[in-house]
């Protein structure tokens, strides 16, 4: 069987904590369908450059040669990382809260991908086009940004002309649009507070188990 991948991607600077333990449950929780395999990006492992708007993504320059750059500024983490969007038939976003937002490290890869939207000229163009899209964060506390910084994941989802997808038919999933989850009561800079979580975990695995039966209703 050709087994379909789910991209995750995690955008936190802290290895091994809490972001990146929603994301290995949510994709844990995918791979339970036997047509589904999964990899993971942290992007603390990648220099990734901001972008600068010269718009050369968009333009015939971007259609020479192979016409494989999607961009046309930089040479950096992103070139390891576009093969495996155009790769991927699904794709989890997980950030954590940074004043009821995303983060830089997601905000910088988001703006990154211009050059894969309908008026890209490189072989990318179109590259997320009719994926699934599923959002993961973790707030400090329960109610602190986390709702809309999956809303912020989703717009760029609905952009890139995505499906996107909630928590999945879980009568309480905690978080109706995603997987939102939070490390309180635990203060500071504890790394597994989330784990505590029971109802936010919930909403996580539901949201991993949503995207991989969604990819797999979809036609080759």
């Amino acid at each position: 069987m050709n087994k379909k991948l789910i991209l995750g991607i995690s955008s936190s600077p802290r290895k091994d904590a809490n972001t990146d333990f929603i994301l290995k449950h949510a994709l844990d929780a995918a791979e339970e369908y036997d047509f589904i395999r999964t990899e993971s990006i942290c992007l603390r492992d990648y220099q990734i450059s901001p972008c600068n708007s010269c718009v050369g993504c968009c333009t015939e320059a971007a259609a020479k040669g192979d016409a494989d750059k999607a961009c046309l500024s930089f040479r950096d983490g992103m070139d390891d990382i576009y093969p495996k969007l155009l790769e991927c038939s699904g794709l989890i976003l997980a950030s954590p809260v940074y004043f009821g937002s995303v983060n830089a490290q997601m905000k910088a890869f988001m703006d990154r991908t211009e050059g894969l939207l309908r008026y890209g000229f490189s072989k990318y163009k179109n590259a997320l086009s009719c994926k699934v899209g599923g959002a993961l964060t973790v707030g400090g506390n329960r109610n602190a940004g986390q709702e809309f910084t999956i809303l912020q994941m989703q717009y760029y989802f609905m952009i890139h002309d995505m499906i996107v997808v909630g928590s999945g038919d879980e009568p309480i999933p905690g978080c109706y649009i995603g997987g939102g989850t939070t490390t309180y009561p635990r203060r500071g800079r504890v790394r597994d507070g989330v784990t505590k979580d029971e109802i936010g975990l919930k909403s996580t695995q539901a949201l991993g188990k949503k995207v991989a039966k969604t990819v797999g209703m979809l036609k080759d």
